[in-house]
């Protein structure tokens, strides 16, 4: 699936709405209101089927309300009124972006959460509660975990519960959107959190004090990935490891991109030669960390590993999960159909059948970017939706993660 970006410049859309008898009415000179109406209007315009999953009641009556919030509100207001919104097209791929102007406005607590083995689980922290690593997190400003999850699903794009949990770890530490939400009253304000630590059974309640997204890079923080296994996620597009004591290669591809620097036909045409020279017992395939981009790019892999695992009768285990999303969920997809491959991991952040082939407008009044999908692609009819589940499912720990190790690389080298 080739991902473009394309800007849109259309005209500023007033409108004017009757719902129930009571009409709502966008005033001039109200940016923010006009650019909700922009959504409004465009968006499902352009989504190649916005209300698959959506009614038009049902929308529209989401706008009114939005419309009526913002005549006081703020710009952080509008920017996750316009989440909302656009969350209705029920689509991981249709998502309101950031601007550098909302970002400078944003606070939050400095500590950060991921969901692992059922729970939220502190993974980042200040380092002077760094004790609380790896606990579990009860509630946020007395707000049990569960209850602050349903209430911001409505502003978390997705199309299963894998993505939504993914996506809301990258925000869930924003006071900005504990106040939209209704579990503080100012994003300035002093945030409660409670956590299980692993060490104790009892609870511990700490005072987290918001920082600006300025002030947040300069705090020193505790991370429980401070030891980093071989086989981790990395900042490299794509690399390639020895594991020699097991014979086997393992080839990590974080995003589907080719890179001037080092193109990635060239590396691939590499693997392809080392794996017909050294006669390896098991290739691994790490797309965990792949977000998407092209996925024809790594179809010459894909087909020259058919061959060669044709003559050489080497295993293939595609590792996959949370993070693997849109053109990597179908690159694991072709592993699949194409060659004798296992999918090996957790289920996937994107849904195996699923809009994409995305394409973006940006808000007249205030610039925000909007991506929508045009394209629903079926990789799979007999497929029930959601994640694309692993064949062989290992699911990461929190004790291997803070000690370094990479579950699920470790327990497949375990077993060859």
């Amino acid at each position: 699936m080739k991902h473009t970006r394309l800007s849109v410049s259309l005209i500023i859309v007033a409108a004017l709405l009757f719902l129930g008898g009571c009409a709502t009415k966008i005033e001039e000179g109200n940016p923010r209101q006009q650019d909700l109406a922009y959504l409004y209007k465009t968006l499902p315009k352009l989504h190649v089927d916005f209300f698959h999953e959506t009614s038009r009641t049902d929308f529209k009556n989401a706008y009114v309300d939005a419309v009526r919030r913002t005549e006081n509100a703020s710009d952080i207001d509008l920017y996750f009124s316009l989440r909302e919104l656009a969350s209705y097209a029920k689509d991981s791929h249709t998502s309101v972006g950031l601007t550098q102007e909302l970002v400078a406005q944003l606070s939050a607590i400095p500590a950060q959460f991921s969901y692992v083995e059922g729970a939220w689980r502190v993974s980042v922290v200040e380092r002077m509660h760094e004790s609380l690593l790896g606990g579990e997190v009860i509630a946020i400003n007395g707000f049990p975990m569960k209850e602050v999850e349903k209430l911001a699903s409505p502003m978390f794009s997705h199309d299963n519960q894998v993505w939504l949990r993914h996506y809301l770890s990258q925000q869930l530490n924003l006071t900005n959107l504990y106040t939209y939400l209704g579990i503080a009253t100012s994003p300035t304000e002093v945030v409660t959190l409670t956590v299980k630590p692993r060490s104790i059974d009892e609870n511990q309640t700490i005072s987290l004090h918001p920082v600006s997204a300025e002030e947040y890079g300069m705090l020193s923080f505790a991370t429980w990935y401070q030891t980093h296994p071989e086989t981790g996620a990395t900042n490299a597009p794509y690399r390639a490891l020895l594991l020699e004591e097991w014979n086997t290669l393992f080839v990590q591809y974080n995003v589907c991109m080719s890179y001037e620097e080092y193109p990635l036909d060239g590396f691939i045409k590499e693997i392809l030669a080392l794996v017909e020279s050294a006669l390896f017992d098991h290739v691994m395939i790490d797309l965990r960390y792949n977000s998407g981009g092209d996925s024809r790019l790594l179809e010459p892999l894909v087909d020259g590993l058919d061959v060669l695992q044709e003559k050489q009768g080497f295993s293939i285990d595609v590792l996959i999960g949370e993070g693997t999303f849109s053109s990597a969920l179908m690159n694991a997809m072709h592993f699949k159909k194409r060659t004798n491959a296992r999918l090996v991991g957790e289920p996937t952040g994107g849904s195996l059948n699923h809009y994409g082939e995305i394409k973006q407008f940006s808000l007249p009044g205030s610039g925000i970017p909007v991506t929508y999908s045009t394209k629903y692609f079926v990789m799979d009819k007999t497929y029930q939706t959601g994640s694309l589940i692993p064949d062989l499912v290992i699911g990461k720990t929190v004790d291997d993660i803070l000690s370094g190790r990479d579950t699920v690389v470790e327990m497949l080298l375990q077993s060859y």
